[in-house]
């Protein structure tokens, strides 16, 4: 699988990979979902992958944005630099409705989705 752990494009699961499509990047700087400064030419780029992604796969949450803590910094992880989730935070998502998932969860599955078809 391309986007599962090991794959050529594994390090854009999880995460909001929005200005490294655009750029057609793989730097690990690009891998935000800051748009700003874009040209029309990156912004059709990212409107294709859109497209391409939204035709060709189902999908199965959203990525939750790092919120301010009370004394205004950041919440995230030291290991992976993303947001960090507590109980409190998260509601069970009904089950009709797309639910947030966090990147570890998004490896997990697709590493079984591969187990499972490598027995077919």
């Amino acid at each position: 699988m391309f986007y599962g752990p090991g794959g050529p494009y594994a390090l854009f699961a999880g995460k909001d990979a929005s200005r490294a499509l655009a750029k057609m990047s793989f730097e690990p700087q690009d891998l935000n979902g800051d748009t700003s400064g874009l040209g029309p030419f990156e912004l059709d780029a990212l409107q294709d992958w859109e497209y391409k992604f939204m035709s060709k796969y189902v999908k199965v949450g959203t990525i939750k944005k790092a919120a301010p803590a009370e004394d205004g910094t950041t919440s995230k992880s030291p290991e992976t630099n993303e947001a960090v989730t507590t109980e409190a935070e998260t509601e069970k998502a009904p089950e009709h409705k797309p639910r947030e998932v966090s990147s570890e969860e998004v490896k997990e599955k697709e590493a079984t989705a591969d187990a499972v078809s490598a027995e077919s």
